[in-house]
């Protein structure tokens, strides 16, 4: 988790968003920590004069986060808060975490209200992944 935040930072600070507009990133475990991190990172790396996005900004436009494995209304709260529910998918962590306790969260536990539950749950994935359901 720490190797995979460290190298969405550093392709955030490597300027290929500026060279690729369009690029995507989805990651796992709610964002590798980033989310929970990014207010105090983009205030590392400002400096005065500095023009264009800050990193905060560019990270937010160009990654989407998934649960996998992390089964927490607090922790997937902070991270909608952060990111907006657009950003957020569900998905499970199979064989690190067994399927079970994700599906019960989604099921029974998850305390997000319906409009969101049904981003989360499936309505991003298919809007980002462009799935097409039958």
């Amino acid at each position: 988790g720490v190797e995979t935040a460290t190298q969405a930072i550093r392709l955030v600070l490597s300027g290929v968003f500026d060279a690729y507009p369009n690029l995507r990133f989805i990651l796992g475990h709610l964002g590798e920590t980033v989310p929970f991190s990014s207010w105090r990172i983009n205030m590392t790396l400002a400096r005065d004069g500095e023009h264009g996005k800050g990193f905060r900004d560019t990270f937010m436009s160009h990654f989407y986060i998934t649960t996998s494995g992390f089964f927490s209304n607090n922790a997937l709260e902070c991270c909608i808060k952060e990111m907006g529910i657009d950003r957020v998918m569900f998905s499970v962590d199979y064989p690190f975490v067994a399927n079970a306790p994700g599906t019960k969260w989604a099921l029974e536990e998850l305390t997000l209200g319906a409009a969101d539950k049904e981003k989360l749950l499936s309505g991003n994935a298919k809007r980002i992944l462009k799935l097409k359901t039958p």
